[in-house]
């Protein structure tokens, strides 16, 4: 009798340690949360992006820095969240920062990924909701280290000489 409680033991400390739970079980956070997934970008301060970020019209703004942080709940499907930092204004000569450091605003919300059926060749789409705007942000995924924005049409967003519309994972292992 010893032997067979013991076993079951080891047996669900296997399970657990794998991230493996039983039915109606709830798991702790450390064994099924991964770690989020960071992307930045500088991109260039133009129409498309000042409207998805409600940047005023009628402020100077060459370029914008963006943080994006995904996080993922594998425990509770649809409870995927994000947050996006961003910082612009005018770029500083010889640097890669602000003029009087820039402006610095963060939104955050639930974002879902759903399949590609659009003209523009990549892996998934990405949609982030903010919670507090109507304007949704969406991103094309071009591998599992990039993202790229797309425009309110879908349409992969063309950046110029000094910036791209292309989000590269952070730390990412070459």
């Amino acid at each position: 009798m010893k032997r067979s409680i013991r076993f079951s033991l080891l047996l669900l400390m296997g399970w657990t340690a794998l991230g493996w739970t039983a039915p109606g079980w709830v798991a702790p956070a450390y064994l099924v949360s991964p770690e989020p997934e960071v992307f930045v970008a500088a991109t260039p301060c133009d129409a498309v992006p000042r409207h998805l970020l409600a940047i005023p019209d009628n402020l100077d703004c060459e370029m914008i820095k963006w943080r994006l942080t995904l996080r993922r709940d594998p425990r509770n499907l649809g409870r995927d969240d994000f947050k996006l930092q961003y910082t612009y204004g005018i770029t500083k000569p010889g640097t890669q920062g602000f003029m009087n450091d820039g402006f610095s605003k963060e939104i955050s919300g639930k974002w879902v990924i759903s399949g590609n059926t659009g003209k523009t060749p990549g892996k998934q789409i990405f949609t982030l909701e903010p919670t507090a705007s109507e304007s949704k942000i969406t991103l094309l995924q071009m591998s599992d280290r990039m993202l790229h924005l797309l425009d309110t049409q879908g349409n992969l967003m063309i950046g110029n000489a000094g910036f791209s519309y292309t989000f590269n994972k952070q730390n990412a292992n070459l």
